[in-house]
This record gives C-alpha cells, structure tokens and sequence, in this order.
C-alpha cells in the first residue's frame, strides 16, 4: 500500500512537471534576460533574446526586452529600428517603452557633433515637455549651443518644482540674451514666487530681456510696467516692435490701442501683421481688416503670416489662401507652413502633401515634412512609422519624437 507521504511527493512532482510543460520556457528565459539587462550585460543578453526569439518571433515581452535592452545598452537606433518591427506583423503598442527609445535619441541627439541634430533634440525636449525629461533638460542647459540651452528653458517653463524654479533663475544669468529672455519669459508664468527674478531682468543690458521682465510684470499687475512695452513698440529693431506688439495683445492693454493703430502704418510688413492681430485680439475691427487686407499681400510669406494670425484667434479668415498655397508652385517650406497652419484650424486638407514630402529626395525637405505630420497630433501615424526607418538620423528622430509626443498627449486625462 502507498503511503500518504509518498502519494504527496508524487503529486508534488507531477504539479512541478505540469508546470514545466505548462509553463515552457518564456518565462526563466525572461527572467535570466532581465537579470542580465539589469546588471548591464546586455550583450549577452540579447544574444538569450535574439536565440530565444528564433523560436517565438511573436513573443512581444521578449521583443519588449530586446527593444530595452538595446535603448539601455545605449544602441538608440537599433531599439527604434526594433521598436518599429512590431508594427507591420500588428504587434502591440507600448508607449512607456517607445518614449524610452525617445529619450535615448534625445540624449544622443543632444551629444551629437552635428549643430543641427542638437537643435533638433532641444525642440523636441521643448515639444515634450515632461518631468521624467528633467536630466535630459538639465543636459541641455549644460549645451555649448545658446539655441539649445533658449530651448531647454522653454522645455522646463511648465513644469512645477523648486528645482526647475532654480534653473530658470540660474538661466536668467546665462551669458546670451536669448536665453536670459527666454528665462523671464517662463519665469512670467511663475507667478508671484518670481516677481523679485523678473523685476531684477527689468535691467539686464538686453532689451530682449528687458521686453519680457516688463510683460510678466504687467502680467502680474504691475500696470505701470505698460510705458516700458509701449516705448518697444516705437524700437528701431523690427523684432522688438513685432513682440511688443504681441505681448500687448495677450496682455488685453486697452490702453496700447492708439500705439498699436500706429504700428499699422509700419514699414515693416511683418510688424503690421503683428499689430493688426494684437488689435483684433483687443476688440479692435480695424485689426481684422488689417489682417485680411495682409492676405492679398504680393509676398507670400507676409500672406501666410496673416492667415497664421487668423489661426491664432481662432478665425478660419485665412484658409482659402492657405490652400491655395497647398497647391501653388511656391517653395516647399512655404506649402508646409501653410499646410501646419490649416491643420490648427483642424483641416487636414494638406496632410497628403506632408506625406507625400516624406519621400523627397532632399533630407531637409522629409525633416520638415516628419515635423509638420507630428505637429498635426495624430494625423499621419502610419507614415511617422514608416518614417523611422529614414536613412537620415534627423529625419528618423524626429518621426520618433513625434510619434512618443502622441503618445504622451494621447495618455494625459482630458481636462
């Protein structure tokens, strides 16, 4: 007769034979590549994965690992590349995994050599716009480029936290104006905890600085900083008109009504259109007039501004003429602004051409395509997808950049 201790042990390794069948290799092979990745073996680790995966090419955690272990090993275009292979076969989505191949690129277009590919990760921090991207900001701010570090303030502005405070009072130091101006511009939206950092701008050696101390102070109640902005308005530097102008519009200044109708007069095409939409913006008709007047302009750049300002007030005054451009023999640059400004206004009318852009010759040319598709939220996902695989890096990143920048919106609550 069989004993109960001795029928226990045989049902104890019947259960564990079951449960090698059932289970099958997956999941200890999951296990020992995990350990591997965590203890930075990724070498060996992807070889398990790749061995693994021969097998079970549909297996998605482990091609979830292999994408992982890649981005960690700091192999940034060889996990995109494998992030990307899941698409065509319908494998799933995994955003926080994608936005970590993202941040991978960011980090090594902020590294790179190339000037351009460093601009181009700093706006896609900007775009972002994440606390988990703060050491990635933090590197930015450490960039040689002043364009890069501008946009890295402009990345850090919304996020909350007394460390970002101190880097954007540290910014206000930096030694080029357009970071020390893009810093009062985000200390403006600090509030009060940064009146002291903006009233201190008010004498920074820069007029560009100086311009965005006085329309955060203005913006925080100070309404006898208004003299400052209104005496921009009348500066000899075109640009400093064109954001006086602006900055007196968002402000609602009444009182810069009789400097703005002035500006209409500007001889400046540019600062006009500025100026009309900061009177539109203050319930001033002439303003609209204005600006459907600048429409008609004869230089299609100063048209397209016009139609872009209609966007801003949410007027669709502009789109005829937008898509006239879409159609036209103008520059491509000019065909994909027009088609980035209609898609504000949520017609999508040139989401075609900014596809079709994607397979031009000029790498330049599908960058700005791969932009404009990403700034159009959603729109043109299959072709992003496609774009990752580019030959040119910038191109390729930037396709990444937008698709993780979906991903991001997409995962917020509503509200």
């Amino acid at each position: 007769m069989t004993s109960w201790r001795d029928r226990t042990g045989c049902l104890l390794v019947a259960a564990a034979l079951l449960c090698v069948v059932a289970c099958g290799r997956e999941v200890p092979v999951a296990e020992r590549v995990q350990r591997l990745v965590d203890k930075g073996d990724y070498a060996q680790a992807l070889v398990l994965i790749d061995d693994e995966l021969k097998a079970q090419p549909e297996n998605w955690s482990l091609q979830d690992l292999r994408v992982e272990a890649l981005s960690r090993a700091g192999r940034e275009d060889e996990a995109l590349r494998a992030y990307a292979e899941r698409w065509p076969r319908g494998g799933p989505e995994r955003p926080a995994l994608f936005r970590r191949v993202a941040r991978g690129l960011i980090r090594a277009g902020l590294q790179s050599d190339d000037g351009q590919l460093r601009t181009h990760a700093a706006a896609a921090l900007s775009a972002l716009r994440a606390p988990d991207l703060l050491p990635l900001d933090r590197q930015a701010l450490g960039s040689i480029d002043a364009v890069v570090r501008a946009l890295a303030v402009e990345a850090i502005a919304p996020l909350a936290g007394a460390e970002t405070l101190a880097l954007l009072r540290a910014s206000l130091e930096d030694p080029q104006p357009e970071v020390r101006a893009a810093a009062a511009g985000a200390l403006a939206g600090r509030g009060e905890e940064a009146r002291a950092d903006l009233e201190r701008a008010r004498s920074d050696p820069s007029p560009r600085v100086r311009l965005r101390a006085a329309a955060g102070l203005v913006r925080l109640g100070q309404r006898d900083w208004l003299p400052t902005l209104l005496r921009f308005l009348d500066d000899r530097d075109d640009s400093l008109r064109m954001q006086a102008a602006e900055a007196l519009g968002h402000l609602e200044a009444v009182e810069a009504v009789p400097a703005l109708r002035r500006r209409l007069e500007d001889g400046d095409a540019y600062v006009r259109v500025y100026a009309a939409e900061a009177l539109a913006r203050l319930n001033q008709p002439i303003g609209r007039e204005e600006l459907a007047r600048a429409l008609t302009h004869p230089n299609a750049s100063v048209a397209l501004y016009a139609a872009e300002a209609f966007s801003n007030l949410g007027d669709p005054a502009g789109a005829p003429r937008l898509i006239r451009a879409l159609v036209s023999q103008e520059e491509i640059p000019t065909r994909l602004y027009a088609v980035w400004t209609l898609a504000r206004l949520g017609d999508l009318q040139g989401q075609p051409l900014a596809e079709e852009l994607l397979g031009h010759p000029d790498p330049h040319v599908r960058f700005q395509a791969a932009w404009t598709l990403g700034e159009m939220r959603g729109q043109g996902r299959s072709s992003l997808q496609r774009a990752v695989l580019d030959p040119s890096p910038a191109v390729r990143w930037q396709a990444a950049w937008a698709l993780a920048r979906d991903f991001t919106e997409t995962s917020r609550p509503r509200g």
